[in-house]
Order: C-alpha cells, then structure tokens, then sequence
C-alpha cells in the first residue's frame, strides 16, 4: 500500500490561504490548512506541558527548602 502525497504541502501558509481565496470551497485547502493548524496546536501543546511540568517542579522545590526553613525556626527556637 503505497502512501498518498500531499499535493499542497509545498505551497506556504500564504500561499494556502491565497489559492483558498481563488479557489472556493475546496476542501482540500481547507483540510490542509486544518492540518497545519493541527500540527501547529499540539507542538505548542507540548512545549505548555514541559513548562508546566518545571514551574510545579520549582513550585516543589521552593515549598520544601521553606518547609526546611520552618523546621530549622522551630528546632533552634527562633534564636
């Protein structure tokens, strides 16, 4: 089973939306424009999750070094 080859993946965004725009309602423009949106929308998915995967990191790591701060008051006596 041989893979279909997209024949607008060579034309820009612009481009796309351009020949849209002349074309009509075309689904192909449209779906491909669709994919890219797509495409687009789950690599900015991805770079959400790691950042926010590093703040609740650093949300962690900054609750424990007060919780230490806490426990070393309490232990010396505020001293």
């Amino acid at each position: 089973m041989s893979a279909v080859k997209n024949p607008l993946a060579h034309l820009s965004d612009d481009q796309l939306v351009e020949e849209h725009s002349r074309s009509g309602a075309n689904s192909h423009y449209v779906s491909e424009m669709l994919r890219r949106h797509m495409k687009s929308s789950a690599d900015l998915g991805d770079k959400i999750w790691w950042l926010n995967f590093w703040l609740l990191m650093f949300t962690i790591a900054i609750a424990l070094l007060t919780g230490v701060l806490v426990w070393t008051a309490f232990r010396t006596g505020f001293k």
